[in-house]
């Protein structure tokens, strides 16, 4: 038995180009609508280097589409959703329409679809959690098409039982660093009237996260002690030294961390443990989140800023010297600050959290 033919109305929004790249990789036959042609275009290359094979069609038209398929799932927003609806209005009769939108277009769709068989799904933090219809039959195809696309569906008849039927299950993303738009500095105090920097110029980090829900973010970061630099040879030669990162002893420094507490959409506070020299001694670091962008390959990327202070001798590194006039030549707090850029990884798996 072939598998159905799916449409899918707003294909470049994140759920719809989710359930786009989900149904592509497993073979449905694909008919993708969305009015931005460049985000469209984008979407097909991404699909293409994921599932070169895959029967897939790209238009900005919603009409033909809606003719030719079975199911339909709508994923627009804003104005232009009405608009979709009404478009398709004269090809839904005896179709399974998967409504992925707000609950406030549920009885506009109603209305705008009376032949169509609707099944609400209703989301949290971007993941399908509840299938809610009356139609059995409806709700087995909704399953079908939600589990193919990598997510774990749940079905509920009763509104009032919504929230004890959710299902916290999310697909395992992972984002792996790149270096070459990403770097590492530090400063610290000299005679306490000026400042040295430096960098380590070879590092690595990658980022898990339960779907694209920041914060959930698992965070793992490596240093290697050797690449520091300063500028300035000896001194770089110094620091690897026992007075301070031993790298003979210790040749990297990390960091994993614990949580990611959200301030507000931009601002965030990372915790977690840091190891220089084997101690480990848990922080706290302030990071700024940059949002989710295509680049022009079709990769999904993701970046943040992030800065924060410790006292190097909670990590052992505690060489000082007196200056003449009696200063302290070096200061014990060290400013760190990092711009690290990630790149979106094909889903792992699907987990219970």
């Amino acid at each position: 038995m072939s598998k159905r033919t799916i449409a899918i109305i707003g294909a470049t929004e994140e759920l719809g180009s989710a359930f786009s790249i989900g149904l592509a990789k497993r073979n449905y036959r694909l008919l993708l609508f969305d009015p931005d042609i460049r985000k469209l275009a984008l979407l097909g290359h991404e699909i293409r280097s994921l599932a070169p094979s895959a029967d897939v069609e790209f238009m900005n038209c919603v009409m033909n589409a809606s003719w030719e398929a079975d199911i339909i799932i709508l994923t627009a927003r804003g104005n232009e959703k009405k608009e979709l609806a009404r478009k398709i209005e004269q090809v839904t009769n005896r179709k399974i329409v998967l409504n992925l939108l707000s609950d406030d277009d549920k009885d506009d769709l109603r209305k705008f679809l009376p032949g169509a068989t609707i099944v609400n799904i209703v989301t949290r933090v971007n993941h399908v959690i509840d299938i809610h219809s009356s139609n059995a039959d409806a709700n087995e195809t909704a399953k079908e098409i939600i589990r193919a696309a990598g997510f774990r569906p749940a079905t509920s008849n009763n509104k009032n039982n919504l929230n004890q039927s959710k299902i916290n299950t999310m697909e395992t993303t992972k984002w792996t660093l790149d270096p070459t738009h990403s770097e590492i500095h530090f400063k610290v105090r000299h005679l306490m009237v000026s400042w040295v920097t430096g960098s380590f110029k070879q590092f690595d980090a990658s980022v898990e996260t339960d779907g694209e829900d920041i914060t959930t973010a698992k965070v793992k970061f490596t240093a290697q002690v050797n690449s520091i630099s300063t500028n300035n040879e000896q001194r770089d030669a110094h620091l690897r030294a026992s007075d301070f990162f031993d790298a003979a002893n210790h040749p990297q420094l990390s960091f994993e961390s614990e949580k990611l507490e959200k301030i507000d959409d931009e601002n965030y506070k990372l915790y977690g443990t840091l190891t220089i020299r084997g101690n480990s001694k848990k922080i706290a670091l302030n990071v700024e989140y940059g949002g989710v962008a295509k680049d022009p390959w079709g990769n999904t990327r993701t970046g943040f800023s992030v800065s924060g202070k410790i006292n190097r001798k909670d990590f052992g590194v505690s060489f000082s010297m007196v200056s003449e006039t009696g200063g302290i030549l070096l200061g014990e707090d060290v400013s760190i600050n990092a711009n690290v850029e990630f790149v979106q990884q094909v889903a792992a798996q699907v987990k219970a959290a």
